[in-house]
């Protein structure tokens, strides 16, 4: 296919603004395990937590086809149950976004993740990925809904 991708860091994008709302309390999370230009936040250094991705993309393929496996890391995580799902479009892009609940290292999680394929404008048509997922134990899923709320409806993906 020739599909490859450059992660890019937030600050860096310069055709498209992508916004990752931050919650009272919450704050950057570091760990080492997250390539650079990852940008996580988390409440209390711990769970809850949200992460989004940016990848410029490079080469060519079917946007449409791309997003049926968006979910496909969620749907293999185990014990994975599905509680949503949408493949409608996200601020005007393609897009698609599960929801749903499995298991890692001893314990229950609650995650939403939403991947959008925004294109600028001709003449480039830039394409890029970029992939928000907002990440609760289970247990406290309740407890932070509000914060959640916040995160998932505050996300955005626009033209510069």
């Amino acid at each position: 296919m020739g599909v490859s991708g450059e992660q890019i860091p937030l600050d860096k994008l310069t055709d498209i603004a992508v916004t990752l709302p931050r919650p009272p309390g919450w704050t950057t999370y570091s760990n080492s395990n997250f390539s650079p230009g990852t940008e996580v936040i988390a409440k209390n250094d711990t769970y809850p937590t949200a992460m989004v991705i940016v990848f410029k993309l490079s080469g060519n393929f079917d946007v449409g086809e791309a997003l049926q496996h968006a979910s496909a890391d969620a749907e293999v995580s185990k014990n994975f149950t599905k509680l949503n799902s949408s493949n409608a479009d996200f601020g005007g892009f393609p897009s698609s976004m599960i929801e749903g609940s499995y298991d890692l290292n001893g314990k229950r999680l609650h995650s939403y993740n939403r991947v959008v394929i925004p294109v600028t404008a001709a003449p480039t048509f830039q394409r890029y990925l970029v992939q928000l997922t907002v990440t609760t134990l289970a247990d406290q899923a309740a407890a932070a809904s509000d914060d959640v709320e916040s995160i998932i409806k505050g996300f955005t993906v626009a033209l510069k």
